[in-house]
């Protein structure tokens, strides 16, 4: 019985270390040319100064600092092939960001168990490079998970890099859910919004950083609704685009005074699967209902951040959010023709 229990371990392993060698070969980047570059660093230069943030839609990124996991789990907790520097210049503009503090004091990211990613440190400088550079953008950096107690730490690496002096304050005497409900694009732009999935984090001491949701969205004044039912998720792909979405999407018509997440990402349905593989099954059917919000006014209008696996993967996946902003008529009339020809469909 021991011998089949090793003989069993043993072939697990090889199963997922065949999996994790498969998910975790570096892709080289789209190659963006020059105007291409220009228009996605710049992208909501083109977008007018009077919308509010809500009705921006917006591409977000999910588990975005995971394209340097170190784990035999990497084909199941990989969901980015490229760093958020990377998918910055795609025209990402919000970014699931999930940090572990190690036992030597490092801030890692992590996704799953007994993973290690890339430094948040180097994120953090990433973004600070990335917003002295492109003062019309504004992101959305949306610290779901801490592990390891690493809310003090990643606040002090904030202020360390630098990236504290772009994030947007509430010091007025509104709510934070109508502070953030306020803002227009004029007011963010050159700035992040910080959210923040942890308790402790009150406005009163930290103004910078505004309460986040959790995953049933149960939380009342939270500045962002990212709902996320893993049974949905979990679903094929058309299961979950006939079924699934339109339940993401009555909870957005229902919260549009807040910054709100639509997760168009798929969840494994097992402990053994390649990410990578299910969004490539997925990618289109995805990118294909997004671009059909256009024929739908409610979902249009109410639409605000869609959130992605692999961004860079492929240009219709930044394509297929930001022309939604063309067919909300939010984009500035000097810019229509530009943003047609960059967000064709591809």
């Amino acid at each position: 019985m021991k011998k089949f229990t090793a003989i069993f371990l043993t072939c697990l392993f090889l199963v997922i270390a065949a999996f994790s060698l498969t998910a975790c070969a570096k892709n080289e980047p789209l190659k963006l040319d020059d105007k291409q570059a220009t228009f996605y660093n710049g992208w909501l230069s083109k977008i007018k100064d009077d919308t509010p943030i809500t009705k921006i839609a917006l591409l977000g990124s999910h588990d975005s600092g995971t394209s340097e996991l170190h784990s035999i789990y990497k084909a199941m907790t990989i969901t980015q092939n490229y760093t958020i520097g990377e998918q910055l210049s795609f025209g990402c503009r919000y970014f699931d960001i999930r940090v572990n503090k190690k036992k030597n004091g490092e801030l890692n990211i992590f996704h799953g168990p007994d993973t290690s990613g890339c430094s948040f440190e180097s994120i953090a400088k990433d973004i600070v490079v990335f917003m002295q550079t492109n003062k019309s953008e504004f992101l959305i950096l949306d610290f779901q998970h801490f592990k390891n107690d690493s809310q003090e730490d990643v606040i002090k690496a904030l202020k360390d890099t630098g990236l504290l002096d772009f994030a947007i304050q509430n010091n007025t005497s509104l709510t934070d859910l109508d502070f953030i409900a306020s803002l227009t694009l004029k007011d963010v732009r050159g700035k992040v919004i910080i959210t923040w999935g942890n308790n402790s984090a009150n406005s009163s001491e930290y103004p910078y950083l505004f309460r986040r949701n959790n995953d049933s969205c149960t939380i009342e004044n939270a500045v962002l609704d990212s709902l996320y039912n893993e049974v949905e998720n979990k679903k094929s792909t058309d299961e979950f685009i006939k079924e699934a979405l339109p339940k993401y999407m009555e909870h957005i018509l229902s919260n549009q005074n807040r910054i709100t997440v639509l997760q168009g990402q798929l969840t494994l349905p097992s402990l053994l699967g390649n990410l990578e593989k299910l969004e490539k099954k997925h990618n289109q059917n995805m990118s294909n209902f997004i671009r059909n919000m256009e024929s739908n006014a409610s979902y249009l209008n109410a639409v605000n951040i869609i959130m992605r696996d692999f961004v860079g993967s492929d240009l219709e996946k930044t394509n297929s959010v930001l022309h939604l902003n063309l067919a909300k008529g939010i984009v500035k009339s000097d810019n229509v023709t530009e943003f047609e020809a960059f967000t064709k469909a591809q």
